[in-house]
């Protein structure tokens, strides 16, 4: 099953931590890292007061047998085991605030899903440029609900600069 994933740090060392996140995750005899996108410089999005994140988005394949949808939510649970093992805290008070790691399911091919842990696609992917100019360097030709990225990035306001991205 093909994945889609995108990481963010803002606490530390942002691009280790993007690293250790992506070695994590491959750790898992049934995932293979397929691509990964250049890291970006990102302005935070809703809570300003805090670092720029640096943002990547990956590709994997995980192959295991089974319903997509439990395949997806075992994926995810994994996901936020990768999350705590690399030190996150969920600050709930804060839920858009620093911190050191962040990994989000973006799309899983044909797939869509929404349960207590996990909706796919996520349900701001094609709102955040962040997401959607890494996911174009790797995936450029990627349809999510119907749009291609192309179309979601003309509906927002965002600029490029070097690999900051500014929305």
């Amino acid at each position: 099953m093909r994945c889609y994933i995108s990481l963010g740090s803002n606490l530390g060392n942002t691009e280790e931590n993007l690293q250790k996140a992506i070695l994590s995750i491959v750790q898992h005899n049934a995932i293979s890292l397929i691509k990964s996108s250049s890291v970006y410089k990102t302005e935070p999005q809703g809570d300003k007061n805090q670092e720029w994140f640096a943002n990547q988005v990956i590709i994997i394949d995980y192959n295991v047998d089974g319903e997509k949808e439990l395949i997806a939510e075992n994926l995810m649970q994994y996901l936020l085991g990768v999350e705590a093992g690399l030190g996150r805290i969920r600050d709930e008070a804060r839920r858009f605030g620093p911190r050191i790691i962040d990994i989000d399911i973006l799309y899983i091919e044909d797939l869509l899903l929404n349960t207590p842990i996990l909706t796919v696609p996520h349900p701001r992917v094609l709102e955040r440029a962040f997401v959607l100019i890494p996911l174009q360097e790797i995936a450029p030709n990627i349809r999510i609900a119907e749009s291609t990225i192309q179309e979601a990035l003309a509906k927002l306001e965002y600029r490029v600069e070097n690999n900051k991205i500014y929305q």
